[in-house]
């Protein structure tokens, strides 16, 4: 036996490293590193995709729910608008409209808040007690089609438009001058009242320092007008006269005319 052979398997088999071991593992990191390369940018997309869609998913729930908060939020201000104008606080009924606002109320439009809108208030309505919530006057209703209360809160959260109806008592101050209205005007009468339903057009916006709700613009839409006697079943329709002057030759009239085919 060759001794110079055996001891050069013998160093072979224990000192010298495996070539073909090293071989097959360094082939082996390689592949891996290739499938981690190809794997991991999928999985991070999958990961940012699913994150995308819960904010997107988030994002639209939180719009829902300011928009059912917005929506109680305008159909309070109307209620409040409402018993105002029941309980004759004009100036606080104001106070509920933005600086340019308007108002659309028998063929004339008053135009901002502390001028026309203001008038028609303080000084029309009071002066004709108009405002007072009465209910329908029986056989004399409305279109049904036409009472649906409705709200429309805009996509941005800061403006929304609503339909509400309404029944209430209208008044104006009886002009011909007589002793029998001088005496009726003593005792708080004098006064031309009729029934009016219909409804209330209104867009609003969101004032933005506060988050409160203001009405930019208002228009009585008249379904049916009729005299009013408290008690009486039944009331004949009647034509009222639109306004046909403005300020200031009408000291408590519209800013201007309302143009007819508008009416």
């Amino acid at each position: 036996m060759d001794i110079r052979k055996s001891e050069s398997k013998l160093e072979e088999s224990s000192g010298q490293p495996n070539k073909g071991r090293r071989s097959f593992l360094w082939k082996s990191g390689a592949g891996l590193s290739a499938v981690l390369a190809a794997v991991v940018p999928g999985v991070a997309r999958a990961r940012a995709q699913k994150d995308t869609n819960l904010k997107a998913r988030f994002d639209s729930l939180s719009r829902e729910v300011g928009i059912l908060r917005d929506e109680n939020r305008i159909r309070l201000l109307h209620q409040t608008y409402e018993n105002l104008l029941d309980k004759g606080m004009y100036e606080e009924v104001v106070n509920l409209f933005t600086d340019d606002s308007e108002v659309v109320f028998n063929g004339g439009i008053f135009k901002g808040k502390k001028s026309g809108v203001y008038r028609l208030y303080c000084k029309h309505f009071r002066s004709g007690l108009s405002g007072k919530r009465i209910q329908h006057i029986p056989g004399i209703l409305p279109d049904i089609k036409e009472e649906q209360d409705m709200i429309e809160v805009m996509p941005d959260l800061k403006s929304a438009k609503a339909r509400f109806t309404y029944s209430i008592q209208v008044g104006t101050p009886i002009i011909f001058d007589s002793v029998l209205v001088e005496m009726a005007r003593w005792m708080g009468e004098g006064i031309m009242k009729w029934w009016e339903g219909g409804t209330y057009d209104i867009s609003y916006v969101k004032d933005t320092k506060d988050e409160t709700w203001k009405i930019k613009r208002l228009e009585y839409k008249v379904l049916s007008k009729a005299n009013y006697r408290p008690g009486k079943p039944h009331s004949t329709p009647i034509s009222v006269p639109l306004f046909s002057k403005v300020f200031p030759e009408d000291p408590a009239g519209p800013s201007k005319l309302l143009d007819p085919v508008q009416t």
